[in-house]
This record gives C-alpha cells, structure tokens and sequence, in this order.
C-alpha cells in the first residue's frame, strides 16, 4: 500500500497474504488530517480502495483515494481483497467496511488497517 504517509514508497508498507487468502496490512496514522493513498498491486499497477471516504485527482491522470481522520474521529478502514481485480465500469472491486467510532478525550493516533 503506498500513501502521502510513507512518501508513497513500494517497500515500507507490504500487504502481506493471511490464512484466509486475502492481504492485510495496519498502519498507525496520526488523526486531525486526510491522507491519500492507493493499492499497488504486482508492485506495478495501482488500483483504489472503492469505498474510501473520497477520492482526490492525482497528477497522473487517475484519481487517489483518501482516508479522513479529522473532526476528532478515529477511523478504522478494513479492505478485504481476495485477488486482484480489474476496474469495471459499474463494478466495484471487493466489498470494503469503514467504521468510525468516537475518539476519546485525549488525543491518539488513529489506525488505518486494509484486509
């Protein structure tokens, strides 16, 4: 997964295979910003999270989506991706939840986790 919080590198974040089939990954964002990012698949194509909280052009010509961890919200994304998936227009690819919950009073890092 590569993100404005990792410079967008290919090697800091790796999705790694679970028991299950798909990939997951979790990383600790810090919350009061927005945050770009797409999933680089086969270390050499990129596709988006189709259920992000937005999604914002890039300078290539195609769009990157954005996780927003402002308003005092901690965010918890999960992705379930079984396989690479092409984009079709209509479709989407697989089903991803994002859930907000209340933060508590003290400021904390939000986590960002993608299955």
């Amino acid at each position: 997964m590569c993100g404005d919080w990792n410079d967008w590198s290919a090697n800091t974040d790796v999705m790694r295979r679970d028991a299950a089939g798909g990939f997951s990954l979790t990383v600790d964002l810090d919350a009061g910003r927005t945050y770009r990012f797409r999933y680089l698949l086969d270390r050499e194509r990129c596709d988006n999270d189709w259920a992000a909280d937005a999604y914002v052009p890039n300078s290539f010509g195609g769009d990157d989506s954005v996780v927003e961890l402002t308003a005092g919200t901690e965010t918890v994304l999960s992705a379930a991706k079984k396989a690479p998936a092409k984009k079709t227009p209509g479709k989407k690819a697989a089903p991803v939840q994002a859930a907000k919950k209340a933060a508590t009073p003290t400021a904390k890092p939000a986590r960002k986790t993608a299955k």
